[in-house]
Parts: C-alpha cells; sequence; structure tokens
C-alpha cells in the first residue's frame, strides 16, 4: 500500500519533470527535509498531485488541494520548505505557485481570527487529524489559480 503511494507520487513527479528542461530530481533525504522534488535551472519545484476530498471518496479532485503547514511529525510542513515553487495537479494543468506568495496567501486566508480546528475538512479551516501532529488546510484550485505565476498544459 504504502509502496503503492510512493510510487504514485514518483510518476506525477515525473510527469511534471517533462515540461521542465534540464530536470534534476531531489534525493529523497531532500525531498523529506527540503521539500522539493525536481529542480530546473536552479529553481526547486515540490510536486503536489491530485488527492481525494476525503479518502472514502471513490476519485480524487482537481478542485481543492491540500496544503500542509505541519507535518505528522510535528515538523515544518512543505508550505515553508525549501521549494521556489510549488506545482499542483489538475487534469487538464499543471498550476506553478510561488512557494512564499503561497505561505502569505494561506497565513492571510487562515489566521485573520480563524485559530480554532475543523471538526471536518473544509477550505481554509486548519485540519488535525487524530493521532498525528500535522495540522493542513484545504485551498480552493480557483484561489490558487488567482496567485499562479504559471498554468502550464499537460502533455
Amino acid at each position: 500500500m504504502w509502496e503503492d503511494y510512493v510510487e504514485e507520487g514518483k510518476s506525477i513527479e515525473a510527469r511534471f519533470a517533462r515540461l521542465l528542461t534540464n530536470p534534476i530530481f531531489a534525493s529523497k533525504e531532500q525531498d523529506m527535509t527540503e521539500h522539493w522534488d525536481v529542480s530546473d535551472n536552479s529553481c526547486r519545484y515540490d510536486v503536489k498531485g491530485m488527492k481525494k476530498f476525503r479518502r472514502s471518496d471513490p476519485e480524487t479532485t482537481d478542485r481543492l488541494h491540500y496544503i500542509e503547514i505541519r507535518n505528522v511529525n510535528g515538523k515544518v510542513g512543505w508550505l515553508y520548505g525549501k521549494a521556489d515553487y510549488i506545482a499542483f495537479e489538475t487534469r487538464a494543468w499543471w498550476i506553478v505557485v510561488d512557494r512564499a506568495k503561497l505561505a502569505d496567501f494561506v497565513e492571510g486566508a487562515i489566521w485573520s481570527g480563524n485559530d480554532q480546528f475543523g471538526l471536518k475538512p473544509e477550505p481554509y479551516k486548519l485540519i488535525q487529524r487524530e493521532g498525528r501532529q500535522d495540522i493542513i488546510t484545504i485551498v480552493p484550485t480557483v484561489d490558487l489559480l488567482s496567485i499562479a505565476s504559471q498554468v502550464l498544459v499537460k502533455k
């Protein structure tokens, strides 16, 4: 099961890397601690595939994207990693967002008086899964498009 998840992630990263001129993949250590997957000419990208909104959903969605503020071990999440850009997958495009701009956007949307954890997943609510130290939230794709640096058509 876990191996399938990792293999799918690598496949998604490889699809995005085909759009780059000279892709260099991160080591396992760089992926885990620096939070980036592939680089090209000194730009580092963290690639995010489509996810299910709820685990029980039959299919993934490209209308919402999870944002990791703190990881399951309680350490800094990929939102504050060393990637220059986050590439979000949709069915038709890659939405490439400057990571620092995304962090500012998410902080403004969440921390404007919203410090309560939601009981169910919904956009801009902080979520902490039971038994884990993570903090995540959800951002609608339309909001990512509003701050995108690039939108690349999938090949």
